[in-house]
Parts: C-alpha cells; structure tokens; sequence
C-alpha cells in the first residue's frame, strides 16, 4: 500500500474540488470499497492525497422540476432502501441490492460506482436504462451535466476533469417497470460475468424502453436496437419476434474471454438475459 499520503476532510465540495485541482497526485474518496482495495495491491504507486467526500452530505434523495436527484454519496443500502426510488425505479433497487454484502452496500456509493468505470458495475447499466445524467462539480462551483452513455472512457476511465467530482445522478421523474439480471459465480459477492437492465415507461401512450449491458464491452453497452424493437413491437412478443431481440442483444455485446468468462459464453447469455428482462417486465 502506498505509504505517507496526505489525508484531506474538506467541510463542503467547493473545497473538495479545490483540493482536488490543486494538490498534485490527489483522487476521491468516497466510499473507499474499490479505492483502499487498489491501493493495498499497488495500483496507484504515484498517489500521494485522498480527499475524503465524506462529511459533504452528498446523500440527498428528492424530486425537483420533473427529475429525481440522488446524491453520489448515496450508499447502496440508502438507495435500496429509499421510497421514491421503489416506487419509480425497480431495475435500479435491483442493482443496487446485488451489489456485494451488506457491509459493502453500507458503505459503497453510487457515485463512487460509476467513478470507478468497471464495464461490470452493477448500477451503471440500470442508470443508463433510466437515462440517466451526471451533474458534475468542478473548482470555482462550476457544474455541467453529462449523459452517462457519455461519461466513460474505456476501462477504469471516466471523463471527469481535473477538480471535478460526481455531485448527483438526475434521472427523469416518471414511473418505470424495470428489470435488473446479473449472471456469476454465485448468487450473491460475485463481480458480473454479465448483467443487463431493462426500464420500461409510458410517454403518452407511446411505450418507451431503455437496455444496457454491462462486462461485454470496455465500458456499458446501451443497446438502441432493442429498445428501437421493444418500442415497435411492444412487450408482448410471439416466440419468432423473441429470438429476433435475443438476436439483437447478441449482436450488441463485444465481450472478452477474461477469467471470469468467455466471449462466447457472455454473447449467448446476452441474449438470454434480454428475453428473461422482457419476460420479467410484461
């Protein structure tokens, strides 16, 4: 583990991002389950500061102007365990409640989740089904909002710039049917070999889907082609128009053979987990 690091607690997040920008070789810390791990095994020799966002109150949940706003320092079980992401967005309750053991999602955050970039982060195909956006902070309280289709950059990589930490995910306030899949070793403490999360809403009368894949591609795939099919077709498929959706997700999915997985075991269960995503919403 990387010794003698500087150790920040700043009281509100224009500090935070002034920190950040200013001390050299510094990074976040949030919920720290990802972070203290890749420190202890070494793979951040150069760090030399953490800028703990802990005591920034980043944990608020509410509704304003149409859109639900969730804190990035919202922890797993906080989001699990919230009222108005029950009743508006299953497939993220789902993701958020596979995420570990409890002791992890006590401490994990949604923020820190996708700030790490992992193509198998179990709620970042769940945000990108529910079209989720990233307001952003950076030093001098300058914020922008990115889509979080637009927010990676491969691997461990996020496009966050120098000073900008995570504030909140935005969502859009409407009522979702929702399905979160995750295929592993086992049922529960296991990192992804794949998931997939479908979301389902009305606009209007017009049914509207979102489908993101996570582990089958450097960073989440959001699968267009089969919302555009889901949208057309709606959900209540014959046998023939199934295999054309499995077809479409297989289509979509750019795995790798890894430790965990093959490439051709992942693109078939792609498939799969797309007809059980649309079986367990209709």
């Amino acid at each position: 583990m990387t010794a003698n690091i500087e150790f920040y607690k700043p009281e509100n997040l224009d500090e935070a991002c002034r920190l950040l920008a200013e001390v050299p070789d510094s990074m976040a810390l949030a919920g720290g389950t990802d972070l203290i791990v890749k420190m202890r095994n070494g793979l951040y020799p150069d760090l030399k500061a953490i800028v703990d966002l802990n005591s920034l109150k980043l944990n608020k949940i509410y509704e304003e102007d149409g859109n639900v706003f969730i804190g990035s320092g919202c922890t797993m079980s906080e989001v699990y365990n919230n009222s108005i992401i029950k009743e508006k967005f299953p497939a993220l309750i789902t993701a958020a409640g596979t995420v570990g053991a409890i002791q992890i999602r006590n401490a994990a955050t949604l923020g820190g989740n996708s700030a790490n970039a992992s193509p198998a982060g179990d709620t970042i195909p769940a945000l990108y089904s529910l079209n989720a956006r990233l307001l952003l902070c950076g030093p001098g309280g300058k914020r922008r909002r990115i889509a979080i289709e637009d927010f990676f950059a491969g691997p461990g990589r996020n496009k966050l710039e120098k000073g900008e930490v995570i504030e909140a995910f935005i969502l859009p306030g409407h009522k979702t049917r929702g399905s979160f899949l995750k295929l592993g070793e086992r049922k529960a403490h296991a990192i992804a070999k794949l998931n997939l999360a479908l979301s389902v809403w009305k606009d209007g009368d017009k049914l509207k889907c979102g489908v993101a894949i996570g582990s089958a591609a450097p960073t989440v795939l959001r699968v267009y082609e089969a919302e555009n099919f889901l949208e057309k077709n709606g959900l209540d498929l014959n046998e023939k128009q199934i295999e054309e959706l499995e077809k479409l997700a297989v289509i979509a999915a750019k795995p790798i053979d890894d430790l965990r997985s093959t490439e051709k075991y992942r693109k078939k269960m792609a498939g799969v987990l797309m007809k059980r995503a649309v079986a367990a919403v209709s």
